[in-house]
């Protein structure tokens, strides 16, 4: 993806973190005549300490994008985080309006999973997002048994990490007065999501580049 040399994010463990914590991500792979193909879906992050990191996740078997997922097929996962309008009213001089934001892709190869990979899956999925459930279920509550008859109805999936790039376009090139001003401004809007961009303004502040 296209980033700016102010926006670049290079922290290989802030990379990471970023896709643990926004893990309902965008999968994208390229049918046979041409066209991508895309689907919205929890995709968790496995990182490795030898080796390359991975992602898995599992799309219906009624979304035919799961037959994209031949031998080696090269895919892309777009990891979305919080994004907050800037006014160009909020700058001393006059400027465009622009769009503040995180993102991380990741791209990579795909192989499907076999039966028992997909059972470990979701217990880890299952674990992870029941978590916080008054009355949290799991592989072991539904019984393992009822959940590899429901597995028939998904095809479950792994990409190993060839390429990971983050952006974070958070005014980096402003100066302190335009920079406060909009940490200011995105403070007092209703969205969480700019209340949120505020706040990592301000905690990665470095000084602009010197021209």
């Amino acid at each position: 993806m296209y980033i700016n040399k102010h926006n670049r994010e290079t922290d290989p463990e802030r990379l990471l973190q970023f896709m643990q914590a926004h893990s309902f991500a965008l999968f994208i792979t390229t049918g046979e005549n041409g066209m991508p193909m895309a689907t919205h879906l929890p995709i968790e992050l496995v990182v490795s300490a030898d080796g390359p990191h991975k992602l898995v996740g599992h799309l219906a078997k009624a979304n035919p994008q799961w037959k994209t997922l031949v031998p080696e097929t090269p895919a892309l996962v777009v990891f979305s985080g919080p994004h907050a309008y800037i006014s160009s009213s909020w700058y001393d001089h006059p400027n465009v309006p622009t769009w503040n934001y995180l993102s991380v892709q990741a791209s990579g190869r795909t192989r499907i999973l076999s039966d028992d990979e997909t059972l470990a899956l979701l217990r880890i999925q299952l674990d992870r997002y029941e978590a916080a459930s008054q009355h949290p279920v799991s592989v072991d509550s539904l019984t393992e048994a009822y959940v590899r008859r429901e597995m028939r109805g998904v095809v479950a999936f792994e990409m190993t990490i060839d390429t990971l790039e983050g952006a974070a376009k958070l005014s980096q090139n402003r100066d302190d007065k335009n920079h406060a001003a909009i940490v200011a401004q995105l403070r007092q809007q209703s969205d969480p999501n700019a209340r949120r961009i505020a706040d990592e303004m301000a905690a990665r502040r470095q000084p602009p580049d010197r021209l």
